[in-house]
């Protein structure tokens, strides 16, 4: 796999969508060194931060997804869409771009749909359960689609897709390195030996969940139990922090964060179910309910079936999820019974099986 390859890459609006895309880049970057990578998204957005602090070339689309049906602002959105598929197509041009990797959301599809009138090789991941909007209509032109449940699959039983892989999601090589539990605990200013809940809602935070957790911090005090808290850049903590909590509007070093909880509360986006299955840890999952796929409940409902995870919908945390954090993490067997659980879930091999799979397609396109 020695012929250097260059790629667009689109993956953006959430972490959810971009770090997966980052992990396979990371994985043709070990097979290929001489690989290129270009990067396409909102300046607003996560990759508009990430991507230029890791040096890789970001090109900004001016894109957002459809509203309802009859909204008058879809047709500033689709003169959007027209603009963005220009810029694309000159993109492609300048750069000789070899194929595209996807990872869903609207930031997808310019892409995508310019790069399959060019004959572009076009390699989508699919990170949930069940495919969003965009993956389903992008799945048909498609040369691969990674999923990262096996039961993806049954959702394009209907459609003509020319390759489906079950890889898993990927995940970036920073999760394989992770520190002991004691050593993590300090980095955050916690004690060693107390245990310790890692509460987190994505990137973004989670209003309700922080909600939950202000209004019955002296619980975990008063139950022995320590906190580390990513309450995310939108919220603001009123109340007087005890010196059992740390809070963080972002956590970057999420692998020691991980690594420094006896469980996990967390949102069940698919990239953090696949973090906590390969760091290996208990969680009580709380699952976004939003938006027509429902996405996080599906995600959330596979790994409880495993019994992997503790499942809790979002209209019950104020009169569960407090008792609950407080009964699991006193119940070493049950923790243990989920961390055994849920390490079966991981696919450390992910990125590398995906990126794999992509150059060996591209050496046998180009032949």
């Amino acid at each position: 796999m020695d012929k250097p390859f260059t790629f667009l890459v689109a993956g953006g609006g959430t972490g959810g969508h971009l770090f997966p895309a980052l992990a396979v880049v990371e994985a043709i970057q070990d097979l290929n060194p001489n690989s290129k990578f270009h990067f396409v998204g909102r300046v607003d957005k996560i990759e508009g931060t990430i991507i230029p602090k890791l040096g890789y070339d970001f090109h900004p689309i001016k894109i957002e997804g459809l509203k309802s049906l009859y909204s008058p602002k879809n047709i500033e959105i689709l003169f959007r869409i027209w603009k963005s598929e220009r810029i694309i197509n000159d993109l492609l041009k300048k750069y000789k771009i070899d194929a595209v990797i996807a990872t869903g959301a609207y930031i997808s599809y310019p892409p995508c749909k310019v790069a399959s009138k060019r004959n572009i090789p076009i390699f989508l991941i699919e990170s949930n359960v069940n495919p969003g909007k965009t993956i389903s209509i992008l799945a048909p032109k498609s040369t691969i689609l990674f999923t990262s449940f096996t039961e993806t699959e049954n959702f394009f039983k209907n459609k003509k897709i020319k390759q489906i892989i079950y890889s898993g999601n990927p995940i970036r090589k920073t999760f394989f390195n992770s520190i002991p539990m004691q050593e993590a605990r300090l980095k955050f200013g916690l004690k060693p030996d107390l245990k310790t809940v890692f509460v987190v809602g994505g990137s973004l935070g989670a209003k309700v969940i922080n909600q939950c957790i202000e209004a019955n911090l002296d619980k975990f005090e008063n139950n022995n139990i320590q906190l580390l808290w990513q309450t995310g850049s939108n919220y603001k903590v009123q109340k007087k922090i005890g010196k059992n909590v740390a809070q963080f509007d972002f956590i970057e070093d999420m692998v020691s964060a991980y690594s420094a909880a006896d469980l996990v509360v967390s949102r069940s986006g698919a990239s953090a179910l696949a973090e906590i299955a390969i760091i290996g840890k208990p969680s009580i999952l709380i699952p976004f309910q939003q938006g027509l796929n429902n996405e996080q409940l599906r995600n959330a409902k596979y790994l409880e079936k495993m019994n992997a995870a503790f499942v809790l919908m979002q209209e019950n945390i104020n009169e569960s999820l407090i008792n609950t954090i407080i009964n699991l993490i006193n119940n070493p067997e049950k923790l243990h019974e989920i961390e055994t659980n849920v390490k079966k879930f991981a696919k450390p091999d992910a990125s590398k099986i995906i990126a794999e799979n992509i150059l060996t397609n591209l050496n046998n396109f180009n032949k």
